[in-house]
């Protein structure tokens, strides 16, 4: 699920996320993961010193796909695709094709075209007339000099996996962490102007953060995320540029602790004047670094004002909600009778909705309620914080419902619009990082 998160005058922002979308499935503080140098244990870790980590060198400025200064981080696999019945690998030289359990390579020319060959087994063809049934589960691709690979039309660094999973294959790409990054950060964030280098900054160490938390978590699945807003948008060489690229390189291996554990580093697009802390938008435990903070300026005005969904509308024929409800929380459209709040947040917003029916009603928390008040097109409410509910009709006799609200997302940890704002008014990623994320440390830990 995308959360859509564009701030005016700028198609390119991204949403996002993290829970990069998708229903609030939250992991409670109890199974945080272990301290990261702990948890990833193919890097060594180096303690960042008070407040924050010393910037790391730098690779040649303006190169988009310059490899991160100093260690890469650890390998990372993303799923870019379950389920496929065909995949297509290509590159502009030889590629090495072999089994990814083990066994020798073989120099292949491409395209070379995978599909299931049942059995839990992958068939590779290639131009050349190469071909590959593997003995188990998996084919592997890598390209000698560490060139790039082309799958099914979008390209990637590192390895390609193909992992036979039912009657489909499961697309994977490995490689390095900060590589990872590079096709993460401006997807999440969009293309930003250098004068929101420490916003872009921001994000960078918010999604690596995410990353180490995460690493491991989608094991059984054969790779650690989705290439999506289940975990993190990532599209490989498509989009990177030259400011997130440079986010990247100069926050390299910083992550946001707390109590000696990598932080869950959720971020949004608009918080509307005021983030939510965890405990009251989804089922979870509360988190003292996810908490509802404040973020107006001196002048008492919000940070994130400038984007296009600070304040909205959302309005319906009755007879269209009432279709939309019935889909969303199995209300019979025709018995719909109206909305009313039934209790707010600490952030303002909605604590509980009262969906009123002809013989009763239902009652819908916290971020919920934005997958059942869909929009007609199918997308979900932009926000909890609903303001205000109006009800009304026209001179035709047709009745409608409307509600208006502020923010775009689940508002939880960084807003992602108010971070550009922060940085253009000059302040540094680290105090960007410190305002949503309060009481955290800033640590290297590669």
């Amino acid at each position: 699920m995308r959360e859509p998160r564009l701030p005016r005058a700028s198609a390119a922002a991204r949403p996002h996320a993290s829970r990069p979308g998708g229903r609030p499935a939250v992991a409670p503080s109890s199974v945080l993961p272990a301290l990261a140098c702990a948890a990833l244990t193919a890097i060594a870790c180096t303690p960042a010193g008070p407040r924050g980590a010393a910037p790391p060198g730098r690779a040649p400025a303006g190169d988009p796909a310059a490899p991160a200064a100093g260690a890469p981080g650890p390998a990372v696999a993303v799923g870019l695709r379950a389920g496929a019945e065909q995949v297509t690998v290509e590159a502009g030289a030889p590629l090495l094709l072999g089994e990814a359990e083990g066994g020798g390579d073989t120099r292949v020319r491409t395209p070379c075209v995978a599909r299931p060959a049942g059995g839990g087994r992958v068939e590779v063809r290639c131009e050349d007339g190469a071909r590959l049934t593997t003995r188990a589960s998996t084919a592997r691709f890598r390209a000698p000099g560490a060139s790039p690979l082309r799958v099914d039309g979008r390209v990637y660094d590192g390895e390609i996996v193909l992992r036979a999973a039912g009657d489909g294959l499961t697309v994977i790409n490995t490689l390095a962490l900060e590589s990872y990054l590079l096709g993460v950060v401006p997807h999440e964030i969009g293309a930003r102007p250098p004068a929101e280098i420490d916003a872009v900054k921001a994000q960078a160490v918010a999604a690596r953060t995410y990353a180490v938390a995460h690493r491991g978590r989608r094991r059984a699945l054969g790779f650690d995320y989705w290439a999506d807003s289940n975990d993190q948008v990532y599209r490989g060489l498509e989009g990177q540029d030259t400011v997130s690229a440079r986010a990247v390189r100069e926050t390299r291996g910083e992550v946001l602790t707390y109590g000696g554990q990598p932080i869950l580093a959720y971020y949004h697009s608009t918080c509307g004047g005021r983030t939510a802390a965890i405990d009251e938008v989804w089922r979870a435990g509360p988190l003292p670094y996810l908490r509802s903070v404040s973020d107006l300026d001196a002048r008492g005005r919000a940070w994130c004002e400038s984007s296009n969904r600070f304040r909205w509308r959302e309005r319906w024929e009755w007879g269209v909600l009432g279709a939309i409800l019935e889909r969303s929380v199995g209300l019979d459209a025709d018995a719909f009778r109206g909305l009313r709040i039934r209790g707010r947040t600490h952030s303002g917003r909605v604590a509980a909705l009262e969906i009123e029916g002809a013989g009763g009603s239902l009652t819908v928390y916290g971020d919920s309620v934005r997958w059942a008040l869909r929009r007609e097109g199918g997308a979900i409410l932009n926000s909890a914080r609903i303001d205000e509910i109006r009800e009304g009709g026209d001179a035709d006799g047709s009745r409608w419902i409307e509600v208006s609200g502020g923010g775009w997302g689940h508002g939880i940890g960084m807003c992602q619009v108010g971070a550009m704002a922060r940085a253009r008014f000059g302040q540094d990623y680290r105090r960007i990082l410190g305002a949503y994320y309060p009481g955290t440390e800033l640590e290297r830990v590669y």
